[in-house]
Order: C-alpha cells, then sequence, then structure tokens
C-alpha cells in the first residue's frame, strides 16, 4: 500500500487516501479503477485530479518513515555483502 495526495485543479479539492503502491498482479479491473482513483476528483467529478505521494499528513509521513527504514535495511545488506564498512 502506498499514502497518496489528490488535488483537483477544477475545484481546489485535496484528498488523502492509500491505494496499491503498484499494478503488479491486478486484474484488468482493478488496473482501470487505479487509474480512475488518481485521475478523478470525489468531490467534483472532474478527470483532471493530480496524484502524487503524500508525504504531508500522518499516514503520508508514516509511509515515508517505512520506506526510509526499508531503503537502510536494504543498503546495510548490501554493504555486508560487499565488506564495505
Amino acid at each position: 500500500m502506498e499514502a497518496y495526495k489528490t488535488v483537483c485543479p477544477d475545484c481546489g479539492y485535496v484528498r488523502f487516501w492509500t491505494g496499491w503502491k503498484t499494478g503488479l498482479g491486478k486484474t484488468k479491473e482493478q488496473l482501470e479503477q487505479m487509474s480512475r482513483d488518481f485521475k478523478t476528483c470525489k468531490k467534483c467529478g472532474s478527470v483532471n485530479a493530480k496524484t502524487g505521494s503524500d508525504r504531508e499528513s500522518e499516514i503520508g509521513r508514516d509511509f515515508a518513515a517505512m520506506d526510509k527504514e526499508a531503503v537502510r535495511v536494504i543498503g546495510d545488506f548490501i554493504k555486508e555483502r560487499l565488506g564495505v564498512k
């Protein structure tokens, strides 16, 4: 899962939400729904909404911290395998 922020340029509505991180393993219908979620304003119905990663809300900050920790763990693993200190 991933935290997202969607902003509608037409009505100014901002929505913070969570959804799938990737489309891997999703059905055609699930991929179509993902596309709609990314482009459609839940307030006015505009299909011009812009979605990006959420790093502002509490949940978004939590997801950012998890991503940062995953990068650290992977980096430590690679350094260990390469014998780098």
